[in-house]
């Protein structure tokens, strides 16, 4: 298995030098790369999209570092306008996955969210949204991955199963990430593992737990709301270690299993924790004997 850091959580806040600086301290040299950490060309810039980004400045600053980029994540079903025309979220899929091949990555991390919000998904929009980029990556090499969220058609693990056995492609499978089964109520191991298991290709680590300000909780890690069997709680995210999922279980059988991807840890918490969550994080993983 590969380790790689998200960059989300610096976003919009470090410039792409500084988050590669940033990531090196823990000793990895791969980053999974989203819009908010590639300079921006123009003022009025998606901050969900990649177009009017400087995509081959971001190139160079990744190959001076000596950096490798796990997936390019593109979040763009989470921007109204941009989701709301299908067409106009089919071309940013589609340049997404563009990116990722300029960038060197085999991934493009995506998801439902806008696209089909219900609990059953609506495969003919989310097809409409998707195809042109799946048929682009078959093309190039890329896998598309599909990320769960606990407020869409993907919040189940049979909903994700549904899309997935639809879209019939081996250039579209899933990112896993059992905290966000988790926070909608789901079973995410061994349960959802299972399940999706053929289709996995990809993997977010974090953890969570419902979110207690009286026992210390710091709003700074506060996310959203739960749906499921665990709503209306909100969930909260502590470091790795210290939640409610069980990731050794899903360490443990991704190596078991033969998963030789990407393990990407992604701490959701404000930026200025960043480094502690990186610390604590990056020292349990290894600590496992996995990386």
């Amino acid at each position: 298995m590969k380790l790689a850091i998200s960059g989300q959580v610096f976003a919009g806040t470090l410039n792409l030098e500084h988050t590669l600086k940033t990531i090196s301290k823990y000793g990895i040299d791969t980053i999974e790369i989203w819009p908010g950490n590639i300079t921006p060309l123009e003022e009025d810039v998606c901050p969900d999209a990649y177009e009017g980004r400087d995509i081959p400045a971001a190139k160079k600053l990744l190959d001076e570092y000596g950096f490798k980029v796990s997936a390019v994540s593109m979040s763009a079903a989470f921007h109204k306008v941009i989701s709301a025309d299908l067409d106009k979220y089919a071309a940013a899929l589609l340049y997404a996955v563009e990116v990722a091949k300029t960038l060197g990555a085999q991934y493009v991390n995506h998801y439902c969210y806008n696209l089909s919000l219900e609990i059953s998904p609506d495969l003919e929009r989310i097809k409409k949204a998707v195809t042109p980029a799946t048929r682009f990556a078959e093309k190039e090499g890329i896998i598309l991955c599909l990320e769960n969220e606990a407020h869409d058609a993907t919040q189940t693990p049979e909903g994700m199963l549904h899309i997935l056995q639809a879209m019939d492609s081996p250039n579209f499978k899933t990112t896993f990430d059992a905290t966000n089964y988790y926070q909608a109520g789901q079973e995410s191991f061994p349960y959802a593992y299972d399940l999706l298991k053929p289709y996995i290709a990809y993997v977010h680590l974090k953890n969570g737990c419902v979110y207690r300000p009286e026992l210390g909780h710091s709003e700074k890690s506060k996310g959203a709301v739960m749906t499921g069997s665990l709503a209306p709680n909100y969930i909260y995210y502590p470091p790795l270690p210290e939640g409610t999922v069980n990731m050794d279980g899903v360490l443990a059988r991704l190596e078991k299993d033969g998963y030789t991807g990407f393990c990407i840890i992604e701490p959701h918490t404000k930026p200025e924790l960043a480094e502690h969550y990186l610390q604590v994080e990056t020292a349990y993983v290894r600590e496992r004997g996995y990386f």
